[in-house]
Protein backbone atom coordinates (compact mmCIF):
# COMPACT_ATOMS: atom_id res chain seq x y z
CA UNK A 1 0.00 0.00 0.00
CA UNK A 2 1.40 3.42 -0.92
CA UNK A 3 2.09 6.11 1.63
CA UNK A 4 -0.24 8.48 -0.28
CA UNK A 5 -3.12 6.04 -0.07
CA UNK A 6 -2.59 5.61 3.65
CA UNK A 7 -2.57 9.35 4.20
CA UNK A 8 -5.74 9.84 2.12
CA UNK A 9 -7.46 7.23 4.26
CA UNK A 10 -6.20 8.96 7.40
CA UNK A 11 -7.70 12.29 6.35
CA UNK A 12 -11.05 10.58 6.00
CA UNK A 13 -11.18 9.23 9.55
CA UNK A 14 -11.92 12.13 11.93
CA UNK A 15 -13.74 11.55 15.16
CA UNK A 16 -16.88 13.41 16.23
CA UNK A 17 -14.89 16.21 17.84
CA UNK A 18 -12.62 16.68 14.82
CA UNK A 19 -9.53 15.21 16.48
CA UNK A 20 -7.90 12.25 14.83
CA UNK A 21 -7.16 9.20 16.91
CA UNK A 22 -4.02 7.13 16.49
CA UNK A 23 -3.79 3.39 16.11
CA UNK A 24 -0.58 1.68 15.16
CA UNK A 25 -0.86 -1.67 13.42
CA UNK A 26 2.03 -4.03 13.84
CA UNK A 27 3.04 -3.65 10.21
CA UNK A 28 3.29 0.13 10.29
CA UNK A 29 5.39 2.46 12.35
CA UNK A 30 4.34 6.07 12.93
CA UNK A 31 7.13 8.45 13.74
CA UNK A 32 6.51 12.04 14.88
CA UNK A 33 8.61 14.51 12.92
CA UNK A 34 8.44 18.25 13.58
CA UNK A 35 4.89 18.15 14.79
CA UNK A 36 3.70 15.91 11.94
CA UNK A 37 3.80 12.20 11.36
CA UNK A 38 5.93 10.26 8.93
CA UNK A 39 4.48 6.85 8.12
CA UNK A 40 6.82 4.14 6.98
CA UNK A 41 4.93 1.53 5.00
CA UNK A 42 5.76 -2.12 4.89
CA UNK A 43 4.36 -5.02 2.99
CA UNK A 44 0.90 -5.18 4.48
CA UNK A 45 -2.70 -5.82 3.66
CA UNK A 46 -4.01 -3.92 6.67
CA UNK A 47 -6.87 -1.56 6.00
CA UNK A 48 -5.64 2.03 5.87
CA UNK A 49 -8.58 3.07 8.00
CA UNK A 50 -6.80 1.55 10.97
CA UNK A 51 -3.97 4.09 10.70
CA UNK A 52 -4.61 7.58 12.08
CA UNK A 53 -2.32 10.40 12.97
CA UNK A 54 -3.22 12.09 16.23
CA UNK A 55 -1.57 10.83 19.39
CA UNK A 56 -3.01 8.01 21.48
CA UNK A 57 -4.21 9.68 24.68
CA UNK A 58 -4.89 6.43 26.50
CA UNK A 59 -1.23 6.14 27.48
CA UNK A 60 -1.40 9.26 29.66
CA UNK A 61 -2.37 9.10 33.36
CA UNK A 62 -5.92 10.03 34.28
CA UNK A 63 -8.05 10.48 37.38
CA UNK A 64 -6.47 10.75 40.82
CA UNK A 65 -2.99 9.84 39.60
CA UNK A 66 -3.00 12.66 37.06
CA UNK A 67 -4.13 15.26 39.60
CA UNK A 68 -1.56 14.08 42.16
CA UNK A 69 1.23 14.31 39.58
CA UNK A 70 0.20 17.84 38.58
CA UNK A 71 -0.08 18.83 42.26
CA UNK A 72 3.42 17.52 42.92
CA UNK A 73 4.82 19.32 39.87
CA UNK A 74 3.08 22.48 41.10
CA UNK A 75 4.80 22.09 44.46
CA UNK A 76 8.18 21.87 42.70
CA UNK A 77 7.41 25.14 40.91
CA UNK A 78 6.32 26.71 44.20
CA UNK A 79 9.67 25.71 45.70
CA UNK A 80 11.55 27.22 42.77
CA UNK A 81 9.44 30.37 42.69
CA UNK A 82 9.79 31.02 46.39
CA UNK A 83 13.53 30.34 46.41
CA UNK A 84 14.16 32.72 43.51
CA UNK A 85 12.47 35.71 45.18
CA UNK A 86 12.44 35.13 48.94
CA UNK A 87 16.14 36.01 49.17
CA UNK A 88 15.38 39.66 48.38
CA UNK A 89 13.47 40.24 51.60
CA UNK A 90 16.15 38.43 53.61
CA UNK A 91 19.11 40.42 52.22
CA UNK A 92 19.12 43.17 54.91
CA UNK A 93 19.19 40.60 57.72
CA UNK A 94 21.82 38.51 55.92
CA UNK A 95 24.12 41.48 55.44
CA UNK A 96 23.66 42.48 59.08
CA UNK A 97 24.54 38.95 60.18
CA UNK A 98 27.68 38.68 58.02
CA UNK A 99 28.62 42.37 58.50
CA UNK A 100 29.26 42.90 54.79
CA UNK A 101 27.45 44.12 51.68
CA UNK A 102 30.27 43.10 49.33
CA UNK A 103 28.53 39.95 48.08
CA UNK A 104 24.96 41.24 47.92
CA UNK A 105 24.90 41.26 44.14
CA UNK A 106 25.97 37.62 44.05
CA UNK A 107 23.14 36.45 46.30
CA UNK A 108 20.85 36.62 43.25
CA UNK A 109 23.48 36.45 40.49
CA UNK A 110 24.92 33.11 41.66
CA UNK A 111 21.46 31.54 41.42
CA UNK A 112 20.74 32.88 37.94
CA UNK A 113 24.27 32.11 36.71
CA UNK A 114 23.90 28.45 37.67
CA UNK A 115 20.48 28.14 36.02
CA UNK A 116 21.74 29.63 32.75
CA UNK A 117 24.95 27.60 32.78
CA UNK A 118 23.32 24.20 33.31
CA UNK A 119 19.93 24.56 31.60
CA UNK A 120 21.14 22.93 28.38
CA UNK A 121 22.93 20.16 30.25
CA UNK A 122 19.78 19.15 32.10
CA UNK A 123 17.80 19.31 28.88
CA UNK A 124 20.23 16.73 27.50
CA UNK A 125 20.16 14.63 30.67
CA UNK A 126 16.39 14.22 30.41
CA UNK A 127 16.82 12.74 26.91
CA UNK A 128 19.47 10.22 28.02
CA UNK A 129 18.29 9.05 31.44
CA UNK A 130 15.06 8.32 33.25
CA UNK A 131 13.00 11.48 33.77
CA UNK A 132 12.02 10.27 37.22
CA UNK A 133 15.61 9.64 38.30
CA UNK A 134 17.01 12.99 37.14
CA UNK A 135 14.01 14.89 38.52
CA UNK A 136 14.37 13.33 41.97
CA UNK A 137 18.14 13.86 42.04
CA UNK A 138 17.57 17.55 41.24
CA UNK A 139 15.19 17.87 44.20
CA UNK A 140 17.76 16.23 46.51
CA UNK A 141 20.49 18.63 45.33
CA UNK A 142 18.10 21.55 45.84
CA UNK A 143 17.53 20.52 49.44
CA UNK A 144 21.30 20.23 49.96
CA UNK A 145 21.76 23.74 48.55
CA UNK A 146 19.00 25.04 50.84
CA UNK A 147 20.78 23.53 53.86
CA UNK A 148 24.04 25.16 52.75
CA UNK A 149 22.28 28.55 52.56
CA UNK A 150 20.47 28.14 55.88
CA UNK A 151 23.56 26.98 57.78
CA UNK A 152 26.10 29.20 55.97
CA UNK A 153 28.79 30.46 58.40
CA UNK A 154 30.06 33.14 55.99
CA UNK A 155 28.77 35.26 53.15
CA UNK A 156 30.90 33.31 50.66
CA UNK A 157 29.39 30.03 51.88
CA UNK A 158 25.92 31.51 51.39
CA UNK A 159 26.80 32.45 47.79
CA UNK A 160 28.00 28.88 47.23
CA UNK A 161 24.68 27.58 48.55
CA UNK A 162 22.80 29.86 46.17
CA UNK A 163 24.87 28.49 43.27
CA UNK A 164 23.98 24.91 44.27
CA UNK A 165 20.28 25.85 44.45
CA UNK A 166 20.52 27.41 40.99
CA UNK A 167 22.15 24.26 39.60
CA UNK A 168 19.33 22.14 41.02
CA UNK A 169 16.78 24.73 39.91
CA UNK A 170 17.81 24.19 36.28
CA UNK A 171 17.06 20.49 36.69
CA UNK A 172 13.78 21.08 38.53
CA UNK A 173 12.43 23.54 35.95
CA UNK A 174 13.36 21.26 33.05
CA UNK A 175 11.88 18.33 34.95
CA UNK A 176 8.56 20.10 35.45
CA UNK A 177 8.09 20.80 31.76
CA UNK A 178 9.41 17.38 30.78
CA UNK A 179 6.72 15.96 33.08
CA UNK A 180 4.09 17.93 31.17
CA UNK A 181 5.36 16.43 27.90
CA UNK A 182 5.23 12.87 29.28
CA UNK A 183 1.95 13.13 31.19
CA UNK A 184 -0.27 15.29 28.98
CA UNK A 185 -1.41 15.04 25.34
CA UNK A 186 -0.30 17.91 23.15
CA UNK A 187 -3.74 19.54 22.96
CA UNK A 188 -3.91 19.89 26.78
CA UNK A 189 -0.38 21.19 27.34
CA UNK A 190 -1.02 24.91 26.63
CA UNK A 191 -3.65 25.35 29.33
CA UNK A 192 -1.67 23.31 31.85
CA UNK A 193 1.52 25.16 31.02
CA UNK A 194 -0.33 28.39 31.77
CA UNK A 195 -1.81 27.01 35.00
CA UNK A 196 1.58 25.85 36.26
CA UNK A 197 3.14 29.17 35.21
CA UNK A 198 0.45 30.96 37.21
CA UNK A 199 1.18 28.74 40.22
CA UNK A 200 4.85 29.70 40.05
CA UNK A 201 3.88 33.35 39.66
CA UNK A 202 1.71 33.21 42.78
CA UNK A 203 4.66 31.70 44.66
CA UNK A 204 6.86 34.56 43.49
CA UNK A 205 4.24 37.08 44.65
CA UNK A 206 3.67 35.48 48.03
CA UNK A 207 7.26 34.66 48.94
CA UNK A 208 8.32 38.21 49.93
CA UNK A 209 5.30 38.41 52.25
CA UNK A 210 5.99 34.96 53.72
CA UNK A 211 9.69 35.72 53.91
CA UNK A 212 9.05 38.97 55.76
CA UNK A 213 7.07 37.14 58.45
CA UNK A 214 9.72 34.42 58.73
CA UNK A 215 12.56 36.93 59.05
CA UNK A 216 10.66 38.96 61.62
CA UNK A 217 9.35 36.06 63.74
CA UNK A 218 12.16 33.52 63.36
CA UNK A 219 15.36 34.17 61.41
CA UNK A 220 16.50 34.69 57.84
CA UNK A 221 17.92 31.15 57.94
CA UNK A 222 14.39 29.73 58.10
CA UNK A 223 13.68 31.22 54.68
CA UNK A 224 15.82 28.34 53.43
CA UNK A 225 15.17 25.69 56.07
CA UNK A 226 11.51 25.82 55.04
CA UNK A 227 12.50 24.25 51.70
CA UNK A 228 13.49 20.99 53.41
CA UNK A 229 10.05 19.70 54.54
CA UNK A 230 8.46 20.90 51.30
CA UNK A 231 11.20 19.20 49.32
CA UNK A 232 10.78 15.93 51.21
CA UNK A 233 7.01 15.89 50.61
CA UNK A 234 7.55 16.57 46.91
CA UNK A 235 10.27 13.93 46.62
CA UNK A 236 8.16 11.22 48.23
CA UNK A 237 5.10 12.10 46.12
CA UNK A 238 6.95 12.08 42.80
CA UNK A 239 8.85 8.93 43.70
CA UNK A 240 5.54 7.10 44.10
CA UNK A 241 3.63 8.73 41.25
CA UNK A 242 6.00 9.12 38.29
CA UNK A 243 6.53 6.14 36.03
CA UNK A 244 10.15 5.11 35.52
CA UNK A 245 10.19 6.21 31.88
CA UNK A 246 13.45 5.32 30.16
CA UNK A 247 14.52 6.94 26.87
CA UNK A 248 13.36 5.08 23.76
CA UNK A 249 16.95 4.71 22.53
CA UNK A 250 18.97 2.19 24.56
CA UNK A 251 22.56 3.34 25.10
CA UNK A 252 25.39 2.06 27.23
CA UNK A 253 26.73 4.19 30.08
CA UNK A 254 29.81 4.98 27.97
CA UNK A 255 27.62 6.16 25.10
CA UNK A 256 25.47 8.26 27.45
CA UNK A 257 28.56 9.97 28.88
CA UNK A 258 29.69 10.68 25.35
CA UNK A 259 26.30 12.20 24.52
CA UNK A 260 26.53 14.46 27.59
CA UNK A 261 29.07 16.57 25.70
CA UNK A 262 31.40 17.19 28.64
CA UNK A 263 33.77 19.23 26.47
CA UNK A 264 30.97 21.50 25.30
CA UNK A 265 29.79 22.11 28.86
CA UNK A 266 33.38 22.67 29.98
CA UNK A 267 33.64 25.72 27.70
CA UNK A 268 30.02 26.90 27.98
CA UNK A 269 29.88 27.24 31.79
CA UNK A 270 33.05 29.40 32.17
CA UNK A 271 31.96 31.42 29.12
CA UNK A 272 28.63 32.34 30.74
CA UNK A 273 30.49 33.04 34.00
CA UNK A 274 32.79 35.52 32.22
CA UNK A 275 29.78 37.28 30.74
CA UNK A 276 28.04 37.56 34.11
CA UNK A 277 31.23 38.87 35.75
CA UNK A 278 31.66 41.46 33.02
CA UNK A 279 28.07 42.65 33.24
CA UNK A 280 28.14 42.67 37.05
CA UNK A 281 31.38 44.61 37.36
CA UNK A 282 31.09 47.00 34.40
CA UNK A 283 30.09 50.49 35.45
CA UNK A 284 30.37 49.70 39.17
CA UNK A 285 33.58 47.95 40.18
CA UNK A 286 35.36 48.78 36.89
CA UNK A 287 34.68 51.18 34.01
CA UNK A 288 33.23 49.63 30.85
CA UNK A 289 36.47 50.34 28.96
CA UNK A 290 38.77 48.92 31.64
CA UNK A 291 41.18 46.10 30.64
CA UNK A 292 39.45 43.72 33.07
CA UNK A 293 36.00 44.17 31.52
CA UNK A 294 37.34 44.03 27.97
CA UNK A 295 39.29 40.84 28.77
CA UNK A 296 36.17 39.22 30.24
CA UNK A 297 34.10 40.02 27.15
CA UNK A 298 36.84 38.74 24.83
CA UNK A 299 37.13 35.53 26.86
CA UNK A 300 33.36 35.10 26.72
CA UNK A 301 33.37 35.53 22.93
CA UNK A 302 36.24 33.06 22.51
CA UNK A 303 34.58 30.42 24.69
CA UNK A 304 31.24 30.95 22.97
CA UNK A 305 32.91 30.38 19.60
CA UNK A 306 34.58 27.24 20.98
CA UNK A 307 31.22 25.99 22.25
CA UNK A 308 29.61 26.57 18.85
CA UNK A 309 32.46 24.72 17.14
CA UNK A 310 32.10 21.73 19.49
CA UNK A 311 28.35 21.63 18.89
CA UNK A 312 28.87 21.69 15.13
CA UNK A 313 31.40 18.86 15.27
CA UNK A 314 29.28 16.65 17.55
CA UNK A 315 25.97 17.23 15.73
CA UNK A 316 23.24 15.04 17.35
CA UNK A 317 25.57 14.09 20.22
CA UNK A 318 25.98 17.75 21.16
CA UNK A 319 24.41 19.45 24.18
CA UNK A 320 22.65 21.75 21.72
CA UNK A 321 22.16 19.76 18.49
CA UNK A 322 22.61 22.13 15.53
CA UNK A 323 19.57 20.64 13.76
CA UNK A 324 17.35 22.18 16.45
CA UNK A 325 18.77 25.60 15.63
CA UNK A 326 17.59 25.08 12.04
CA UNK A 327 14.02 24.74 13.29
CA UNK A 328 12.09 28.00 12.78
CA UNK A 329 9.91 27.50 15.82
CA UNK A 330 12.91 26.96 18.11
CA UNK A 331 14.87 29.98 16.84
CA UNK A 332 11.83 32.27 16.74
CA UNK A 333 10.69 31.07 20.16
CA UNK A 334 14.16 31.70 21.60
CA UNK A 335 14.23 35.26 20.26
CA UNK A 336 10.66 36.03 21.36
CA UNK A 337 11.23 34.64 24.87
CA UNK A 338 14.51 36.52 25.29
CA UNK A 339 12.99 39.86 24.28
CA UNK A 340 9.59 39.34 25.96
CA UNK A 341 10.97 38.29 29.34
CA UNK A 342 13.61 41.04 29.23
CA UNK A 343 10.91 43.62 28.50
CA UNK A 344 8.87 42.51 31.49
CA UNK A 345 11.79 42.07 33.87
CA UNK A 346 13.16 45.56 33.23
CA UNK A 347 9.75 47.09 34.00
CA UNK A 348 9.21 44.89 37.07
CA UNK A 349 12.76 45.44 38.34
CA UNK A 350 12.57 49.24 38.34
CA UNK A 351 8.88 49.72 39.15
CA UNK A 352 9.48 49.30 42.93
CA UNK A 353 12.29 51.86 42.60
CA UNK A 354 9.80 54.27 41.05
CA UNK A 355 7.26 53.69 43.82
CA UNK A 356 9.76 53.94 46.70
CA UNK A 357 12.06 56.62 45.28
CA UNK A 358 9.89 58.89 43.17
CA UNK A 359 6.55 58.37 44.92
CA UNK A 360 8.12 57.86 48.37
CA UNK A 361 5.98 54.80 49.16
CA UNK A 362 6.91 52.41 51.93
CA UNK A 363 8.22 48.96 50.86
CA UNK A 364 4.90 47.42 51.97
CA UNK A 365 2.82 49.82 49.91
CA UNK A 366 5.22 49.41 47.00
CA UNK A 367 4.61 45.65 47.14
CA UNK A 368 0.85 46.21 47.02
CA UNK A 369 1.24 48.53 44.02
CA UNK A 370 3.07 45.72 42.19
CA UNK A 371 -0.04 43.55 42.28
CA UNK A 372 -1.67 44.99 39.10
CA UNK A 373 1.25 44.06 36.83
CA UNK A 374 1.64 40.61 38.40
CA UNK A 375 -2.05 39.70 38.54
CA UNK A 376 -2.72 40.89 34.98
CA UNK A 377 0.30 38.88 33.80
CA UNK A 378 -1.08 35.71 35.40
CA UNK A 379 -4.61 36.34 34.04
CA UNK A 380 -3.20 36.84 30.53
CA UNK A 381 -1.27 33.57 30.80
CA UNK A 382 -4.45 31.71 31.69
CA UNK A 383 -6.33 33.37 28.83
CA UNK A 384 -3.56 32.40 26.43
CA UNK A 385 -3.51 28.80 27.63
CA UNK A 386 -7.28 28.44 27.34
CA UNK A 387 -7.31 30.22 23.99
CA UNK A 388 -4.68 27.96 22.46
CA UNK A 389 -6.56 24.91 23.72
CA UNK A 390 -9.75 26.29 22.14
CA UNK A 391 -8.49 27.41 18.71
CA UNK A 392 -5.33 25.30 18.46
CA UNK A 393 -3.01 28.08 17.25
CA UNK A 394 -0.53 29.93 19.47
CA UNK A 395 1.00 32.45 17.05
CA UNK A 396 -1.96 34.90 17.28
CA UNK A 397 -1.24 35.35 20.99
CA UNK A 398 2.44 36.04 20.28
CA UNK A 399 1.44 38.65 17.70
CA UNK A 400 -0.95 40.25 20.18
CA UNK A 401 1.84 40.48 22.74
CA UNK A 402 4.26 41.94 20.19
CA UNK A 403 1.73 44.65 19.28
CA UNK A 404 0.72 45.51 22.85
CA UNK A 405 4.08 45.35 24.66
CA UNK A 406 5.78 48.37 23.03
CA UNK A 407 2.56 50.40 23.34
CA UNK A 408 2.13 49.78 27.05
CA UNK A 409 5.88 49.98 27.74
CA UNK A 410 5.61 53.42 26.15
CA UNK A 411 2.84 54.28 28.61
CA UNK A 412 5.17 53.27 31.46
CA UNK A 413 7.67 55.92 30.32
CA UNK A 414 5.03 58.61 30.92
CA UNK A 415 4.78 57.94 34.68
CA UNK A 416 5.87 61.02 36.60
CA UNK A 417 5.92 62.37 40.15
CA UNK A 418 2.38 63.68 39.80
CA UNK A 419 0.82 60.75 37.94
CA UNK A 420 -2.57 59.89 39.44
CA UNK A 421 -3.56 56.63 41.12
CA UNK A 422 -5.50 55.38 38.08
CA UNK A 423 -2.35 55.65 35.96
CA UNK A 424 -0.28 53.88 38.61
CA UNK A 425 -2.71 50.96 38.55
CA UNK A 426 -3.75 50.78 34.89
CA UNK A 427 -0.41 51.29 33.12
CA UNK A 428 1.41 48.47 34.97
CA UNK A 429 -1.74 46.34 34.64
CA UNK A 430 -1.78 46.84 30.87
CA UNK A 431 1.94 46.04 30.75
CA UNK A 432 1.47 42.80 32.66
CA UNK A 433 -1.33 41.69 30.35
CA UNK A 434 0.75 42.45 27.25
CA UNK A 435 3.67 40.43 28.59
CA UNK A 436 1.58 37.47 29.69
CA UNK A 437 -0.61 36.99 26.61
CA UNK A 438 2.19 35.43 24.56
CA UNK A 439 4.62 34.37 27.26
CA UNK A 440 3.89 30.60 27.15
CA UNK A 441 3.53 30.35 23.37
CA UNK A 442 7.21 29.55 22.60
CA UNK A 443 7.07 26.60 25.00
CA UNK A 444 3.94 25.35 23.26
CA UNK A 445 5.59 25.88 19.88
CA UNK A 446 8.63 23.68 20.55
CA UNK A 447 6.40 20.93 21.95
CA UNK A 448 4.27 21.10 18.80
CA UNK A 449 7.07 21.26 16.25
CA UNK A 450 9.49 18.78 17.83
CA UNK A 451 9.17 15.07 18.63
CA UNK A 452 8.94 14.31 22.39
CA UNK A 453 12.62 13.41 22.80
CA UNK A 454 13.74 16.69 21.22
CA UNK A 455 11.01 18.70 22.95
CA UNK A 456 12.89 18.45 26.25
CA UNK A 457 15.97 20.11 24.75
CA UNK A 458 13.75 22.61 22.95
CA UNK A 459 12.13 23.61 26.23
CA UNK A 460 15.58 24.01 27.80
CA UNK A 461 16.49 26.43 24.98
CA UNK A 462 13.37 28.51 25.65
CA UNK A 463 13.93 28.51 29.42
CA UNK A 464 17.56 29.53 28.90
CA UNK A 465 16.34 32.50 26.86
CA UNK A 466 13.94 33.48 29.66
CA UNK A 467 16.80 33.55 32.18
CA UNK A 468 19.61 34.82 29.96
CA UNK A 469 17.79 37.78 28.44
CA UNK A 470 16.99 39.57 31.72
CA UNK A 471 20.48 38.87 33.05
CA UNK A 472 21.95 40.77 30.09
CA UNK A 473 19.44 43.54 29.63
CA UNK A 474 18.89 44.43 33.29
CA UNK A 475 22.64 45.11 33.43
CA UNK A 476 22.26 47.29 30.33
CA UNK A 477 19.28 49.05 31.94
CA UNK A 478 21.31 49.72 35.07
CA UNK A 479 24.04 51.32 32.97
CA UNK A 480 21.43 53.50 31.23
CA UNK A 481 19.94 54.53 34.58
CA UNK A 482 23.34 55.47 36.00
CA UNK A 483 24.21 57.58 32.96
CA UNK A 484 20.79 59.25 32.91
CA UNK A 485 21.03 60.09 36.60
CA UNK A 486 24.34 61.80 36.04
CA UNK A 487 22.70 63.99 33.38
CA UNK A 488 19.29 64.55 34.97
CA UNK A 489 20.24 65.19 38.60
CA UNK A 490 20.99 68.87 39.17
CA UNK A 491 24.10 69.94 41.02
CA UNK A 492 22.50 70.93 44.29
CA UNK A 493 25.56 71.94 46.22
CA UNK A 494 27.45 70.33 49.09
CA UNK A 495 29.17 67.92 46.69
CA UNK A 496 25.93 66.08 45.95
CA UNK A 497 26.25 63.51 43.15
CA UNK A 498 24.86 60.11 42.20
CA UNK A 499 27.17 58.26 44.56
CA UNK A 500 26.25 60.39 47.56
CA UNK A 501 22.55 60.02 46.81
CA UNK A 502 22.89 56.23 46.64
CA UNK A 503 24.85 56.18 49.89
CA UNK A 504 22.58 58.57 51.77
CA UNK A 505 19.17 57.41 50.60
CA UNK A 506 16.10 59.62 50.43
CA UNK A 507 15.52 59.68 54.18
CA UNK A 508 18.90 61.30 54.81
CA UNK A 509 18.37 63.64 51.87
CA UNK A 510 15.20 64.95 53.49
CA UNK A 511 17.16 65.72 56.66
CA UNK A 512 19.88 67.62 54.82
CA UNK A 513 17.90 69.37 52.09
CA UNK A 514 14.86 71.54 51.80
CA UNK A 515 11.65 70.37 50.17
CA UNK A 516 12.34 72.38 46.99
CA UNK A 517 15.69 70.71 46.31
CA UNK A 518 14.31 67.30 47.18
CA UNK A 519 11.60 67.69 44.55
CA UNK A 520 14.28 68.44 41.96
CA UNK A 521 16.08 65.23 42.89
CA UNK A 522 12.83 63.26 42.66
CA UNK A 523 12.18 64.76 39.25
CA UNK A 524 15.69 63.70 38.19
CA UNK A 525 14.99 60.12 39.25
CA UNK A 526 11.61 60.35 37.54
CA UNK A 527 13.06 61.22 34.12
CA UNK A 528 15.98 58.79 34.49
CA UNK A 529 13.66 55.85 35.12
CA UNK A 530 11.48 56.82 32.16
CA UNK A 531 14.53 56.87 29.89
CA UNK A 532 15.58 53.48 31.26
CA UNK A 533 12.18 52.04 30.30
CA UNK A 534 12.80 53.07 26.69
CA UNK A 535 14.88 49.90 26.52
CA UNK A 536 11.71 47.92 27.29
CA UNK A 537 9.95 49.71 24.43
CA UNK A 538 12.74 48.69 22.03
CA UNK A 539 12.77 45.07 23.24
CA UNK A 540 8.98 44.92 23.00
CA UNK A 541 9.23 45.97 19.35
CA UNK A 542 11.88 43.31 18.73
CA UNK A 543 9.53 40.53 19.87
CA UNK A 544 7.71 40.99 16.55
CA UNK A 545 10.66 39.32 14.80
CA UNK A 546 10.06 36.16 16.81
CA UNK A 547 6.29 36.31 16.28
CA UNK A 548 6.54 36.73 12.50
CA UNK A 549 9.18 34.01 12.23
CA UNK A 550 7.14 31.40 14.11
CA UNK A 551 5.58 28.52 12.18
CA UNK A 552 1.78 28.40 12.16
CA UNK A 553 0.96 25.00 13.61
CA UNK A 554 -1.98 23.76 15.62
CA UNK A 555 -1.86 21.72 18.80
CA UNK A 556 -5.17 20.13 17.77
CA UNK A 557 -4.00 18.24 14.73
CA UNK A 558 -0.92 16.85 13.04
CA UNK A 559 -0.69 16.66 9.29
CA UNK A 560 0.77 13.58 7.65
CA UNK A 561 4.24 14.07 6.17
CA UNK A 562 4.17 13.55 2.45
Amino acid sequence: MSQTAIQESISAQPTDDGILLETIPETHRVRSVSGGAAIEPSASTESPSEIQTAEDETRYPTGAKFWLIMSSVSLVLILGGMDSSIVAVAVPSITNHFHTVRDVGWYAAAYRLSICSFQFMFGKLYTLFSLKRIFLISIIIFMIGSILCAAAPTSAAFVAGRAVCGFAGAGMISGCFASIVHNLPLRRRPVWGSILGAVEGIAVIASPLIGGVIVQKLSWRWCFYINIPLGVVTFVALMGLLDNMEPAETLSWKQKLSHLDLIGNAVFVPGITCLFLALGWAGTRNPWNSPTIIALFITFAALLFSFAFVQYRRQDAATLPPRLLRNRSVVSGFFFSLCCNSTMQIVEYYLPTYFQTVREYTPARSGIMMLPIIISFLVAMLIQGSGVTLIGYYVPFMLAGSILMPIFAGLMTTLRVRSNLAQLILYPGFMGFAGGIGFQSPQTAVQTSLPPNDATIGLAIIMFAQQFGPAVFISAAQSILTNRLEENLPVLGSGLNVTSIENMGLTDLKMHMGAEKLQEVLSGFDHSLAQTWYLSVALGCMTMVGSLGMEWKSVKKEKARQ
